[in-house]
């Protein structure tokens, strides 16, 4: 036991007072947070807010004619152009109003506009942000005026339709709207935390076993502490550092969308849900446990850190398999596959939480996908006990998946 302890004691304090390791944790959660911190000064300090001040002195510091040699054009009503859009009886004049830094530019539609769709826009330099917001400005200007500048039927038009839902069953429709920021975030936010934590923790479990080999500190340790030992030290101190970085990421991640809104309007009213925050902590540590155990058996049995890091690409499929499926789970957090993946062991500690941050889970659900966690955690961290002895340590034999899986599952 003194054993075990020393080895989590200096696994722990190794990890957590390496310069990247410190400066991951701090500044990982701080640049945002700076970020967020000056635009919210910024905006605090000015009248207008940023997307205002970008749009009104960046795009679109003088208004552009429009010379309309077709004769569709007829009212230039303000509550639809802003001022940005002003009438120019003809060419020359536009070109002299341009040149006296009246107008930013102008447009001319062509006399047979409506057989072509024909508008050139004459300028003085590049500005390719005036462009994008002027050009939809002068699409809907033609498009009002082609409607008999009628109000009523230009907005019905620019809004065709208005929506409603209804649901079968609201208890287990997926009722989200689709249309909020926050629909895309927090779930993307959640997944991606939980799958870079987990794999980025257990992967440094391979370097702690596989460097230790390669410079045969392998063989000091084992003349004075039993391999058991070694194996549960390593990973419960590079538990306790990970669930470190954890909570400083985790926490970051809570101040961000919590107090975000108060300095830039799009992450207002993002809150990261209760559930996501009571389970975070169970789901990562059974992660880790099992991916951890998985990649120190891995560490054991490969020869040296080149081949061992080679080998442990097959032990993150599982993981990597839901990157690429991230849409459809997001999407459909209740369908079939997705709860099957909820509960599945390899990949139930980041898909669970991504359904947690979208909504409610049913909670027999939860109960199951933690009960197989645990089951297979305790199951994968004695099978890669297996792994962990002399005779293995020291072999030097070249790296098997077949025997990696049959020691871990059946024995010696």
């Amino acid at each position: 036991m003194d054993n075990l302890k020393n080895v989590l004691k200096f696994e722990f304090l190794n990890i957590i007072t390496r310069r990247s390791f410190l400066l991951t944790v701090i500044l990982v959660p701080l640049i945002p947070a700076v970020i967020l911190g000056a635009l919210g000064f910024l905006n605090d300090d000015q009248t207008q807010t940023i997307g205002e001040i970008f749009t009104s002195e960046v795009a679109n510091p003088l208004p552009i004619g429009v010379v309309d040699q077709s004769g569709i054009v007829k009212d230039y009503p303000d509550w639809l152009t802003g001022g940005n859009l002003v009438e120019v009886e003809d060419e020359s004049t536009a070109r002299q109003r341009t040149a006296d830094a009246q107008l930013e530019g102008f447009f001319v539609i062509s006399p047979d506009y409506l057989e072509n769709g024909q508008v050139t826009y004459i300028k003085p330099e590049i500005n390719m942000i005036t462009e994008i917001v002027q050009q939809g400005a002068l699409d809907d200007l033609i498009n009002y005026n082609l409607m008999g500048s009628d109000q009523r039927l230009y907005l019905r038009y620019q809004n065709p339709v208005s929506y409603t839902y209804e649901y079968l069953d609201p208890e287990t429709a997926d009722t989200r709207d689709q249309e909020t920021f926050q629909f895309f975030v927090v779930p993307y936010a959640i997944m991606m935390l939980f799958y870079i934590m987990i794999l980025v923790s257990a992967s440094l479990m391979i370097n702690a076993v596989g460097k230790d080999k390669d410079n045969k500190t392998i063989e000091i340790l084992l003349t004075s502490a039993k391999p058991m030992d070694l194996f549960l030290g390593k990973l419960l101190g590079h538990g306790a550092a990970s669930l470190l970085q954890m909570a400083a990421w985790g926490g970051g991640l809570v101040l961000i969308m919590n107090l975000g809104g108060n300095s830039v309007s799009f992450l207002e009213g993002l809150q990261l849900p209760t559930q996501v925050i009571a389970l975070g902590l169970p789901y990562f540590i059974l992660g880790f446990f099992l991916y951890g155990s998985l990649m120190a058996g891995v560490g054991a049995l490969a020869p040296n850190m080149r081949e061992g890091s080679q080998s442990s690409f097959i032990i993150t499929l599982p993981l990597i398999f839901l990157m690429l499926m991230i849409n459809q789970l997001v999407g459909q957090p209740n369908s079939t596959l997705t709860a099957f993946l909820s509960i599945f062991p390899l990949t139930s500690s980041v898909v669970m939480m991504t359904r947690l941050a979208i909504g409610s889970v049913p909670l027999w659900q939860i109960a199951l996908s933690l009960t197989v966690l645990i089951v297979t955690v305790v199951f994968i961290v004695r099978g890669v006990s297996n792994l962990f002895s002399s005779q293995t340590l020291l072999s030097g034999e070249k790296f098997k998946m077949k025997t990696f899986f049959r020691t871990i599952f059946v024995g010696r």
